[in-house]
């Protein structure tokens, strides 16, 4: 999964088309986990281990059950026969972390492994947001898919038919100083949840009131990635707030009461800036602090029920591999 930092709704159409998007994230060591087994029974299972969930193909590719991303991506491969799947999310479903499109590149992935798709990293992002966004007409943007496939600090450059990957190139120490400075939580807001923050976004991008707040959010990038190679993390921290007051103008319903508390609460225990991780709503709020008023924030922010979590960031993507 991934941290999205700066220029998220940028890669949402019909931005990155128009205009051109940018976005910058690093993953973490937060996974989707996928196991694939054969077995010597026609027809395909999934098991859902954290969501409790079974389904089952009865008849080519009519479900019994309803896994609706796994269905999916199996649905684009009818060939594939004769298997069990079970899986397993590190976070809740709602996190913001791009959890959905990790699962979808997962599963790409176990796939490709076992059967020889012979898909490159590119392509397994391409079709990741096929099966999401166009099969299952889940809104959203591209960043999450590729992040899943390529892993790593990158700028991702989305341009409608292409995408250029760049790797942030800075000094071990940058990155160890701001994974230093980060803290993430939890935080569940289920009635905003139920809101299409992105539909909502994207009208108000098409009737036009939004889009000067969109490239004032991909302007951010650059400035960021200067800040993270010179090592400015305390900028690179004042910066997430400019970016956070500029995002919420892209809806009114990015910030719930409840993540606007939150916030605040962040800000008077000591975080330079932060944002909500995700469209918006609920889910993962990421803050960046000075070390040594990390555990006060981190306290402050437990005893008003954010659900705090350790993490790393990552280098590698999705990778799968064969056991016995």
């Amino acid at each position: 999964m991934r941290i999205g930092f700066f220029g998220g709704g940028t890669d949402v159409s019909p931005y990155p088309e128009r205009y051109g998007g940018k976005v910058l994230n690093c993953t973490i060591d937060k996974y989707v986990r996928c196991m694939l087994r054969p077995t010597d029974q026609p027809g395909v299972t999934i098991r859902s281990l954290d969501l409790q969930t079974i389904s089952r193909s009865v008849a080519g590719r009519e479900w019994e059950g309803h896994l609706p991303l796994p269905q999916a991506v199996l649905n684009a491969h009818p060939e594939i026969d004769g298997v069990e799947i079970v899986m397993f999310s590190d976070v809740p479903p709602g996190s913001g972390l791009g959890s959905s499109s990790a699962l979808v590149v997962a599963m790409l992935k176990l796939l490709d492994a076992a059967f020889g798709l012979d898909l490159d990293s590119h392509e397994l992002a391409r079709l990741a947001y096929r099966i999401e966004r166009e099969d299952l007409g889940i809104s959203g943007g591209w960043q999450d898919q590729y992040a899943a496939a390529f892993g790593g600090m990158n700028v991702y450059h989305f341009n409608g038919n292409s995408t250029i990957v760049e790797p942030v190139v800075t000094g071990e120490a940058a990155l160890l100083e701001l994974e230093a400075s980060l803290v993430i939580g939890f935080v569940s807001d289920r009635a905003m949840l139920t809101r299409s923050v992105v539909d909502d976004q994207v009208r108000r991008l098409n009737e036009g009131d939004t889009l000067r707040y969109h490239h004032e959010t991909k302007a951010f990038v650059d400035e960021a990635v200067k800040l993270l190679r010179a090592m400015r993390i305390p900028d690179f921290g004042r910066l997430l707030h400019d970016a956070w007051e500029v995002k919420k103008s892209f809806s009114p319903h990015i910030a719930s009461p409840l993540v606007d508390h939150v916030y605040t609460l962040a800000r008077e225990h000591g975080a330079w800036g932060g944002k909500l991780s995700g469209a918006g709503g609920g889910g993962f709020m990421c803050f960046c602090c000075p070390f040594e008023r990390r555990l006060e924030l981190e306290d402050a922010l437990t005893n008003a029920g954010v659900r705090m979590r350790p993490f790393s960031f990552t280098s590698a993507g999705v990778h799968a591999w064969s056991a016995q």
